[in-house]
């Protein structure tokens, strides 16, 4: 090893880069065609910001959204079941709260076990909408799903096949560096009504308005700790060390 490859990895080393990637597979449903239940979404993070890579398989999203529930940190204490989830504001917060209004309403019992999510993630690429967002997941009515942040929803413009990606802060959802959140994704569509093509987990029962269905399990991510001082300064050392030694040699 040389100087000019021996820098950036302990520079990559003293910053804490040792975000490792976690692979979540789709349920294998086809309920709604697929594009979920056959996709995948990986994870990372650089200690400070979660990028996420959304694949969509088969035909498309044909104009529903991609919801991803989480619960921040692992042991919060969020929200049971969407059942109280009444928010149609718009199609995103209507996908989130699996409502339409006037009694169409797709329930969704997260099953216990730990899971009781506290944020929302909906995007949908395109279909008119071409933008994907953070919630504050909240009982009520209209707007009450209380938006953070974008999420960088990229590419934009159509929904179709393919890979999409996104990002948010971990301090935008009460996360530090090195520690987990738990994370369930759906397929629904942008009027409320449930798929049964999950990513993260499994479900149990019925889909689409006036069925309950029920997380049945669950995944987590964990988030890259940051260096102690200690380590950093040893690497440093180490570094400086290297470089002298290199040096002589030559």
């Amino acid at each position: 090893m040389n100087a000019k490859t021996i820098i950036p990895t302990l520079a990559a080393i003293a910053l804490g880069f040792t975000a490792h990637a976690t692979l979540y597979n789709g349920n294998g449903n086809t309920s709604f065609g697929g594009p979920i239940g056959n996709g995948s979404l990986t994870l990372t993070d650089n200690g400070t910001t979660v990028f996420g890579s959304l694949v969509v398989a088969g035909g498309g999203l044909g104009g529903n959204a991609f919801v991803l529930y989480l619960q921040t940190p692992t042991g919060a204490s969020g929200f049971s079941s969407t059942v109280g989830f009444n928010d149609n504001a718009d199609q995103l917060r209507t996908a989130l709260s699996q409502y339409n209004g006037g009694g169409s309403q797709s329930i969704l019992n997260f099953g216990g076990g730990g899971f009781t999510p506290n944020y929302g993630i909906a995007l949908q690429p395109g279909a008119g909408i071409n933008f994907g967002g953070l919630w504050s997941l909240a009982n009520g009515g209209a707007n009450s799903q209380n938006f953070v942040s974008s999420i960088g929803l990229a590419p934009t413009g159509s929904d179709g096949a393919g890979t999409y990606t996104f990002s948010f802060s971990l301090a935008s959802v009460g996360l530090t560096a090195g520690q987990s959140f738990n994370l369930f994704g759906l397929e629904v569509s942008t009027t409320g009504f449930s798929s049964a093509e999950a990513i993260g987990g499994t479900l149990s029962g019925a889909n689409g308005y006036g069925q309950t269905q029920t997380v049945t399990a669950f995944s987590t991510y964990t988030t890259t700790p940051v260096p102690e001082p200690a380590t950093l300064a040893l690497v440093g050392f180490s570094g400086l060390a290297t470089l002298v030694a290199i040096r002589r040699r030559k």
